[in-house]
């Protein structure tokens, strides 16, 4: 799927269109992976 997107010019090479997906991620799900760190940190 990733070199179809670089294919169709939607990014110019595959490691870029996969960069652009973590950052997406990391965005997404980044900060409740830190608040639930920081949770467990204070339980313990």
């Amino acid at each position: 799927m990733l070199e179809r997107l670089v294919e169709a010019g939607e990014f110019p090479t595959v490691s870029e269109a996969v960069r652009y997906s973590v950052r997406g991620l990391l965005e997404r799900h980044g900060n409740r992976a830190l608040r639930e760190a920081e949770q467990i940190s204070f339980q313990v």
